[in-house]
């Protein structure tokens, strides 16, 4: 599996002189993970401070018991590799176009098509995602509005209401009528000011849900993908669980033995 701890266990921890406490081994502690597959978003220093704290917590002693620790730090690392997952598709779920779009507000009025234009281009540099077609009533309007600006052909505005759907096409046509109006540009305003105040908040409303991310969430939270990770890691919790056992195991072991040899050395030792 990418990411796997591979700490060689040829090489013992060392151990402070001054604190007794056991650190990394010079390569691990500089960070030349030569034998660390990290995935490339993940931080070399979080996996260091990870197996610092464990060699210092469980102070293992030998290529055994330190064999120990890896497998409880690669448990551990996986652990952490699946909540981040889960993390990182929570906000690629929420962050799509189908979910972004009713944040999105329209430009303002621009008082010359080529002050649209230019504001057009700024923006188009800025986004590296190409435009999509109209995928809603929503969208639509947004283009239409920012579209807009005030000296605009009436007949080139007559001709995009036209291309509204039904809906919005007869409103502005009743709410704002041409012939209502002394001035283009009055017209102009006054359209403006009815689909971003009035057309576009109602689409706001009628979205799939209120929040706008619950189709993602319920997706996201799915029982099958819930039960999944925690069957992932209820295996990696009983993989720490067995190499904690064999770590204290061998500890009571290795003590047991010291106290036999100290019994040959001076059998008036109890």
């Amino acid at each position: 599996m990418p990411g796997e701890l591979n700490i060689p266990t040829t090489q013992k921890s060392k151990v402070s002189k001054r604190s007794g406490r056991s650190r990394l081994p010079a390569a691990l502690k500089h960070g030349a993970y030569a034998s660390v597959e990290l995935l490339p978003w993940e931080d070399p220093s979080a996996l260091e401070q990870l197996e610092q704290g464990l060699l210092e917590e469980l102070d293992p002693e030998g290529p055994m018991q330190n064999e120990c620790v890896r497998d409880i730090s690669l448990a551990t690392w996986r652990k952490r590799r699946i909540r981040e997952r889960r993390n990182v598709q929570a906000r690629s779920e929420l962050l799509a176009p189908q979910n972004r779009l009713f944040d999105q507000q329209p430009a303002p009025l621009f008082e010359t098509k080529d002050e649209r234009n230019m504001s057009a281009l700024a923006k188009a540099a800025s986004e590296t995602k190409a435009v999509d077609q109209p995928r809603d009533d929503y969208e639509r309007l947004l283009r239409f509005s920012s579209y807009l600006t005030l000296d605009a052909s009436p007949l080139l505005v007559n001709g995009a209401i036209g291309c509204l759907p039904q809906e919005y096409r007869d409103h502005l046509k009743t709410h704002v009528p041409d012939d209502r109006f002394e001035a283009t540009s009055h017209w102009i305003v006054a359209i403006k000011k009815e689909v971003d105040g009035v057309l576009l908040p109602q689409i706001r409303k009628r979205r799939p849900d209120a929040e706008g991310y619950l189709v993602a969430a319920a997706d996201l939270l799915a029982p099958e993908k819930m039960l999944e990770d925690l069957a992932i890691e209820e295996r990696l919790e009983n993989q720490i669980d067995r190499a904690l056992r064999r770590l204290f195991w061998l500890k009571t072991q290795k003590k047991l033995d010291r106290e036999a040899k100290q019994k040959l050395i001076n059998p008036k030792i109890a």
